[in-house]
């Protein structure tokens, strides 16, 4: 019996992508309880150290977000979901798009800058804003 030099490198070239198929389809599929952060919580207090974002994976379903205090270098897992955590993972996504340093992302903006009568305001000293009784 005499087997064909096309038909055999049809099988091997058909037994491949057989093989790399089943590679693709078992790599992607979700492993429960893997993810890095079991809990987390919705924000946190103090100066942030470091930044970590780690993407839905095969080992997790979910997007884990990792801030480093600067107090204690204690990691905390932060909700994606809540307000803080939507903000560091919307840097965190320009950062990575634009070429930059995510540590840009920890500094954190208070509410009331860039308005120019907010500022104005609490640049005056205490002695200003206290009424005295007798003139001067």
């Amino acid at each position: 019996m005499k087997i064909c030099l096309w038909s055999a490198c049809q099988l091997a070239l058909l037994s491949l992508c057989c093989v790399l198929m089943a590679v693709r389809e078992s790599d992607g599929s979700f492993v429960p309880g893997r993810c890095l952060c079991p809990s987390t919580q919705d924000g946190v207090r103090g100066p942030l150290k470091d930044l970590k974002v780690y993407p839905r994976s095969p080992s997790c379903d979910k997007v884990t977000v990792i801030v480093t205090l600067k107090s204690d270098s204690q990691e905390v897992c932060i909700n994606p979901n809540s307000p803080v955590g939507k903000k560091l993972v919307r840097c965190w996504n320009r950062a990575q798009k634009q070429g930059r340093d995510a540590k840009l992302c920890l500094k954190r903006r208070r509410k009331g800058k860039g308005r120019p009568a907010q500022m104005q305001f609490r640049s005056r000293s205490r002695g200003q804003n206290r009424k005295t009784s007798s003139p001067s």
